[in-house]
């Protein structure tokens, strides 16, 4: 079912971005796809956008959906956030934005959708046809982060590793470097490795960052990864943090 969440503060956002010179393009996102109301059910989010994707006539009132709320509220665009797809859909996700793409352009909406590294696990990253979406759509939004999100230890998003990827974007996936967004993080992890062996993390937004740290931390610069770098003691635990600030983000606009 599709859910329309823009509501009063949303409205009045839109028009004072719109008086202000500002556009607005509201994201279609496939997250609350859940069976567990108020929680994240990754499977169910891949058996119901599946479900969708291989049905012609749901694409198409998904479409009419997005058109109406576009047209409802005055949109200037929207950003499709689909994530968690199964590979074999491949083809029909970019068959969806491809049906999509003429309807957006009737009504003079831009068209972005999100897509993640070229390079990892078949339902998070292997689900995307980047040369097809990168033809179809006017944007395509590099979603430059996680590089390390679970299971192993590692920065949020190195640079190294955001410029190799945007390399991928242009060279191999033949997407126009006029259409790529660049998504960062303003966000980092704080990891901790127990004596166990045994590894747990959480997230902390850029501007909470330091009073999550001691304040006797050093930090040391990697001119690889462009990031300020921590590690100390807790207890028997080992924490360790890749910084995000305005010298990593810099970096990585760049």
């Amino acid at each position: 079912k599709f859910k329309d969440k823009v509501g009063k503060e949303e409205k009045e956002y839109i028009e004072w971005a719109h008086k202000n010179g500002y556009k607005v393009w509201a994201m279609i996102s496939n997250s609350e796809a859940s069976n567990v109301k108020g929680k994240r059910d990754s499977s169910n989010i891949l058996k119901v956008t599946s479900k969708i994707m291989n049905s012609y006539e749901l694409r198409k009132e998904l479409i009419e959906n997005i058109i109406d709320v576009c047209q409802k509220y005055e949109l200037d665009g929207i950003n499709i956030d689909f994530e968690y797809m199964y590979e074999k859909d491949v083809d029909l996700f970019s068959r969806f934005i491809i049906e999509l793409e003429p309807r957006m352009k009737k009504i003079g909406a831009v068209l972005s959708v999100d897509v993640t590294a070229p390079d990892g696990s078949p339902n998070w990253s292997l689900c995307f046809d980047r040369t097809v979406i990168g033809h179809a759509a006017d944007y395509i939004v590099f979603m430059a982060y996680d590089q390390y999100a679970s299971g192993k230890v590692g920065t949020t998003a190195g640079c190294n590793w955001v410029e190799n990827n945007v390399i991928k974007f242009i060279e191999q996936c033949e997407v126009e470097p006029e259409k790529i967004i660049l998504a960062v993080p303003f966000y980092t992890k704080l990891w901790k490795e127990k004596a166990d062996g045994d590894i747990e993390s959480k997230s902390v937004i850029m501007k909470n960052i330091e009073k999550e740290l001691p304040d006797d931390v050093t930090k040391t610069w990697d001119d690889k990864l462009k990031q300020y770098y921590v590690e100390y003691k807790s207890g028997s635990d080992t924490m360790k943090m890749w910084i995000e600030d305005l010298e990593s983000i810099k970096a990585k606009v760049s």
